[in-house]
């Protein structure tokens, strides 16, 4: 064992010399290493994330960005997730205040490097994978991993797939977690914001201890944190904001305050005319009243300010009820000197609560409340204002209960590994890994179409007076609403539910029963498991053979993995019956075999300019039994001018093989907004209205045709099993400078650029229809194919938007590490800076048609800048620090739109954002530390109309100032 820890301590400190700008330089005795140089072959060796070679002389051959413990513990997290997305490298796609945006995900924290997605993204835990957590996905929750068990992160840049296998195109986010521990540790730590009631409790027992001479080692940990949710209202109050349209045209708008939409209110709106005729607009008051709505403000065709609009905010959640706990488990036993059998286990339980916005009708999607003429709840006044005609509602049922998801996931995870000596060079890792994870998921107030409408076509009985639903008089009545807007062939309520209808109006804010809603209303259950298995194994030789600048190293390897997803959809939610589309239950897996080679060679070393010299290699061939077989490799270079500067470089080809969410989980009802390009109207308005009018003529499209949707048109979205694999090139090249002549001082800076090919999206509905009827080669393409049309009208019936591999992605930049270690008044001084500078980010939807690009860079959500500052001070039994988040501002529209009109919305930047977050911390006793820390230190403010649950917005601080307390005991 002391081997071993002096091997560990040495090549550490190699590595954090010249690689890492975050990690503090260690001080080796020279004896020691000497001593440590005689016993590479031992076990223990280290290795850092990007090569899967041990040498303590091979660096890593791409930059890499540290988050160590100390890192950790100086800014107060007690789920790691939303920690990750405030570094540079990582985007804000997942954190813990937007991840409710998609069905099944409130509450998880998948990372996405670069901005590229968080399925290019390999997520690693001791540089093996983890299961996911989302259905289909191979995303890992990093909300999972126990704070305190964390020894550091890494994080690598570039394509790592000839390393890693497939998913690392963007690169790799690898957690390397204690693999041994001996004594106890207590840690218990309480939070609270000072906006709303929302509060933050972290509670950590961790225990270990040698064994049988020190020949083994057992550990565990359990961690408990738990956040409550943090509602709108309590954090910002009422501000309600909606960006109008001037009068300088559609393409100038202002973003107002007291604005939003005028065509659905809280309450109900209609109109006995056109949307557009606002004299005969009204809206119900509570208590079922009516009157002329409102306008006192700006406005334009759909939006006002100062008028009776909808409140969207009203109902939005910040952050979600969170409960997470994980219990983590390691294990080590030296069978001889050169054999070594290690254990790896964790489970995590998870328990959280989203609520967002409630069901609604809406005459602009097509789904408005149809009220007959006969409905028992309208007044007189009522009916002689609609003629005694039907007519639609359009109302947010805020009174009718929020929707929400109450979910509880459970994920395993057990590694069982023997390493060791095969003869004097050659080393010897073989493991295996599985992992799982269960999903139950409570949709919450999901409305039962049927019963919605039943309940909402009430009439009088003839014979009692009573106010009772049309099919409790009339079982063989057709529901009009309930025929309109299910998937009701004729509109007939059954007798089940019409037995147990509940009357209701809607006229008015709170006119939905509590008995009502909680009859249409209901709890339907979504189960998930989803499975990993990996077996594989490794040879290394970090001497193969003498060259004159060194020994040159070889690994290589092979892997098995299968991976296997199903979701059970509630047969509610399956048949369409619900609030939600109609969602197929899916499933799926795949298994890839692969074997994979790396190579360093030592080339120079010990001449003018060339202290060392190296260049390395690796490959990796993989067999799926979904797309077939890929390959993927990488070239890197690492050259050490000297003791103070070192060079590196590094090319690769990556490759993603599509997930089971893509290639199995189905196809679901879907509805797209369309303007269909063959609309007369829309004839000239392509890049060549020839070809469109060419092709629409061709698809049988009547002279002058006009479109008659005025909602939506339904369709399907999905997967589609006959993806091929995405494809990525990537380039690293820069510098690593550590001056002997200041010591303690580093600095990195490295180019980075990502190429990805046949990327995996799926159209959108309007992209589909332009896309078949603007090909310049006629209507026999793909797109074409997924679009459906009466035959003897030419309007469109449906739309079919599947995934395919039809895109690409390029993006660019800069990271800078600078850190500095000193002596200051008789403490310890650390900084530490870290910054990435975007220099391009560019979409490509249609990979065939360069010139439709979409350009990202400097959007929201895509910030040019983006960086972080830590401060640490130690001195005695004192700690303090300061750490610094600072996002550049970006547009709130497209770059293609500022271009066009650079006065398209005001404001058009949200502006940049300053974040400071301060901690201190006192020793005392034997093994006593507490400590307390506040976050956003000034309050600084999103800026306006950003909350933090959007994929932009999450880039600033939405909770506000928050303070915690804690301690810690170890012995």
């Amino acid at each position: 064992m002391k081997h071993r820890k002096l091997l560990t301590a040495a090549v550490c400190a190699a590595l954090t010399t010249v690689i890492v700008p975050k990690a503090q330089a260690q001080s080796v005795d020279p004896a020691a290493a000497a001593a440590d140089d005689a016993q590479v072959k031992e076990l223990g060796t280290v290795t850092v994330t990007g090569s899967r070679i041990s040498n303590p002389n091979v660096v890593s051959p791409a930059p890499i960005s540290i988050l160590t413990a100390e890192d950790i513990k100086a800014t107060g997290a007690v789920n790691i997730g939303d920690l990750l997305t405030t570094m540079p490298q990582l985007a804000t796609t997942f954190t813990m205040g937007n991840s409710g945006r998609f069905i099944g995900t409130a509450g998880v924290a998948m990372q996405d490097l670069r901005n590229l997605g968080t399925a290019r993204t390999l997520v690693l835990v001791n540089g093996r994978r983890m299961v996911a957590s989302s259905s289909g996905s191979s995303a890992v929750d990093t909300n999972l991993i126990p704070t305190d068990w964390v020894d550091r992160v890494e994080i690598i840049t570039g394509g790592a797939s000839a390393v890693y296998g497939a998913d690392a195109v963007s690169g790799v986010v690898n957690f390397i977690l204690k693999k041994s521990y001996e004594g106890l540790a207590l840690r218990a730590q309480y939070g609270d914001s000072q906006h709303g009631g929302f509060d933050e409790k972290f509670l950590s027992v961790t225990g270990g201890k040698n064994f049988a001479e020190d020949r083994g080692n057992f550990a565990v940990s359990l961690e408990h944190s738990r956040q409550n949710a943090l509602q709108f209202r309590d954090r910002f109050g009422r501000q309600v904001y909606s960006t109008i349209n001037t009068p300088g045209g559609p393409t100038d708008s202002v973003l107002m305050p007291d604005a939003g939409s005028f065509r659905i209110t809280d309450g109900g709106t209609f109109t006995t005319t056109t949307q557009t005729d606002l004299a005969n607009r009204y809206v119900f008051d509570p208590g079922g009243s009516f009157r002329n709505q409102r306008f006192d403000g700006v406005m334009d065709t759909a939006r006002c300010s100062d008028c009776d609009h909808i409140d969207g905010n009203r109902t939005l959640q910040l952050q979600p009820k969170y409960d997470r706990t994980t219990l983590s488990s390691v294990a080590g036993f030296d069978l001889t000197q050169d054999h070594r059998l290690y254990f790896e286990g964790t489970y995590s339980l998870v328990d959280v609560k989203s609520y967002f916005s409630p069901a609604f009708g809406s005459a602009t999607t097509g789904n408005a409340h149809l009220i007959q003429s006969d409905n028992a709840y309208i007044s007189p006044e009522l009916a002689a204002v609609t003629g005694n005609s039907d007519f639609r509602v359009s109302r947010n049922d805020v009174d009718a209960g929020r929707r929400g998801e109450a979910t509880e996931r459970q994920t395993g995870r057990v590694v069982f590994g023997i390493e060791g000596v095969v003869t004097e060079d050659w080393l010897y890792d073989a493991s295996v890994n599985y992992g799982r994870t269960h999903e139950r998921r409570e949709n919450l107030n999901n409305r039962v179409l049927e019963r919605f409408y039943a309940g909402l076509d009430a009439v009088r009985d003839p014979a009692t007076g009573q106010i009772v639903c049309r099919s409790q008089i009339d079982p063989t009545a057709v529901n009009e609403a309930y025929f309109l807007n299910s998937l009701s062939p004729d509109g007939i309520i059954s007798p089940e539910v019409a037995a147990s209808c509940i009357p209701f109006s809607v006229f008015g804010d709170g006119a939905i029963s509590t008995a009502a809603s909680s009859r249409f209303n209901t709890t339907t259950i979504t189960k998930t498991r989803l499975t990993q298995f990996v077996a594989g194994g490794s040879l290394t030789n970090n001497n193969l053979f003498d060259l004159p600048a060194g020994p040159m190293s070889l690994g290589m390897g092979v892997e098995y993995r299968r991976e296997t997803s199903h979701q059970d959809n509630d047969p509610l939610d399956v048949s369409g019956q619900t609030f939600l589309n109609a969602i197929p239950s899916s499933g799926g897996s795949y298994n890839v075999k692969e074997v994979w080679a790396e190579v360093a060679v030592p080339i120079l070393s010990d001449l003018v300019m060339v202290k060392s010299l190296a260049v390395g290699a690796a490959a990796r061939y993989s067999q799926y039994d979904t797309i077939g077989s890929t390959e993927a490799w990488r070239y890197n270079l690492d050259w050490a001018v000297n003791d103070s500067l070192r060079i590196r470089g590094n090319m690769s080809a990556a490759v993603r093989a599509p997930n089971i969410d893509e290639l199995f989980s189905g196809q679901s009802q879907n509805f797209f907004a369309i303007t269909d390009p063959c609309d007369s109207r829309q004839l000239d308005n392509a890049a060549d209205p020839a070809v469109r009018r060419a092709n629409c003529a061709a698809l049988g499209i009547p002279p002058g045709f006009e479109d008659e949707v005025t909602g939506t048109n339904e369709g399907l979205s999905g997967s589609n099993p006959n993806l091929d694999p995405e494809t990525g090139r990537s380039w690293t090249a820069g510098f690593v400078f550590t001056p002997t002549f200041l010591p303690g001082f580093g600095l990195n800076a490295d180019y980075w650029e990502i190429k990805i090919e046949d990327a995996i999206t799926a159209p959108s509905g309007q992209q589909t229809a332009d896309r078949c009827v603007d090909s310049v080669s006629g209507i026999g393409n793909v797109f074409c194919g997924n679009i459906t049309r009466d035959p003897l009208t030419g309007q469109i019936t449906f739309v079919r938007s599947i995934n395919e591999n039809i895109a690409a992605t390029e993006t660019d930049g800069v990271d800078i590490g600078v850190y500095y270690n000193f002596d200051l008044v008789g403490g310890k001084m650390r900084w530490n800076l870290n910054a990435t500078k975007v220099l391009g980010y560019t979409d490509f939807p249609f990979q065939d048609s360069p010139d439709e690009s979409e350009d990202q860079n400097k959007t929201l959500g895509f910030p040019e800048w983006k960086a972080t500052l830590g401060v640490m001070y130690g001195r005695d039994s004192w700690d303090v620090s300061w750490n610094s988040r600072y996002v550049s501002d970006g547009l709130r529209v497209t770059n293609a739109s500022f271009k066009a009109n650079p006065t398209s919305t005001t404001p058009i930047k949200a502006g940049s954002g300053v974040f400071h977050d301060v901690r201190g911390a006192y020793r005392f006793g034997e093994g006593w530390e507490v400590y307390a820390g506040v976050t956003n230190l000034f309050d600084s403010d999103p800026p306006v109309n950003l909350f933090g649950t959007g994929f932009g917005s999450a880039l600033y601080d939405a909770i506000g100032r928050a303070y915690y307390v804690g301690a810690n005991y170890k012995f």
